[in-house]
């Protein structure tokens, strides 16, 4: 696949676009964070607390870990396989743009000169990358 076409960027509002896909990827960091902190109940003793439970749940606190857990985990993997399908058909560039701006941070100098392209040329493929994406996930805004 290639980069879009400049006739083609020029038909969306970029700016809102942009906004959706972050939104969108605020959403997905939050799911997985969400998804790594799901912490277990504690299994050992604590005579302190000990408590008569007069509600007749037939969960256990380790069954209600375990299917958030299970929840959580299945949204997920939803988001991430959508993402991973979606950054598969983009071109080398554009793979390297949104990996290293989404996942691990870098500013776009850094990754400029990663790619070893002029700010124009990255301008470019970012541009084509948010709207690739946005595209795919049907958030594109158009003019």
């Amino acid at each position: 696949m290639k980069l879009l076409s400049n006739e083609v960027i020029k038909k969306y509002d970029y700016q809102k676009t942009r906004s959706k896909v972050n939104e969108f990827m605020e959403q997905f960091e939050e799911s997985y964070f969400r998804y790594i902190s799901v912490l277990p109940p504690s299994i050992t003793s604590h005579l302190s607390e000990i408590k008569v439970q007069t509600s007749m749940s037939s969960t256990s606190a380790l069954e209600r870990f375990v299917i958030k857990k299970m929840e959580l985990e299945e949204e997920f993997i939803k988001n991430l396989d959508l993402v991973l399908k979606i950054v598969d058909d983009m071109t080398y560039e554009e793979q390297h743009y949104y990996k290293g701006v989404f996942f691990l941070g870098n500013s776009e100098s850094m990754i400029m000169e990663e790619l070893q392209c002029a700010e124009k040329r990255l301008r470019h493929v970012k541009k084509s990358c948010i709207l690739k994406l946005a595209l795919a996930l049907d958030k594109a805004v158009l003019k």
